[in-house]
């Protein structure tokens, strides 16, 4: 969509593009981040699982309900916010000022607010958990859960 040039030049400079990497970089590089440190702390501190995986669910359902929220948002704002900037009146004259644009996007901002406001707290309950995978999990004698068996 973004290689056609009517609709590159209605979403260029505004908040769709901020919108379209905060979706990859939270929703992509943050989830691998997440998956990677879940699977990895049990193995590096010689724990049989997880503490809790009611709390790895919630952890996902927060982050993703968050991405959405987040970057939907800025989707939104970013085409209101090229639409206003190209409405100009019968004598070509631009309609809208940019504090007017701002205006118009505060509700959409409260909406990205509490997606990241979600997306942190699913951040939060991880921290959590990894952290009592550790301190409360028991620690298993086995080499079995060691990621490179020894030789």
């Amino acid at each position: 969509m973004m290689s056609i040039k009517a609709v590159n030049s209605l979403s260029h400079y505004t908040d769709w593009t901020i919108g379209h990497v905060h979706s990859g970089a939270l929703g992509w590089n943050g989830m691998i981040t997440f998956g990677a440190l879940y699977f990895l702390v049990p193995r590096l501190w010689a724990r049989e699982r997880l503490y809790s995986l009611k709390l790895v669910s919630w952890h996902f359902w927060l982050a993703t309900i968050g991405i959405v929220l987040y970057a939907s948002a800025m989707w939104v704002t970013g085409i209101m916010e090229g639409l206003m900037w190209r409405e100009v009146d019968a004598q070509g004259f631009l309609v809208n000022a940019f504090a007017d644009t701002v205006a118009a996007k505060h509700p959409m901002y409260v909406v990205r607010g509490l997606g990241g406001v979600m997306y942190l707290a699913g951040s939060l309950i991880m921290a959590y958990n990894l952290w009592a995978t550790v301190v409360k999990q028991p620690r298993v004698a086995s080499a079995s859960v060691a990621a490179v068996p020894a030789e």
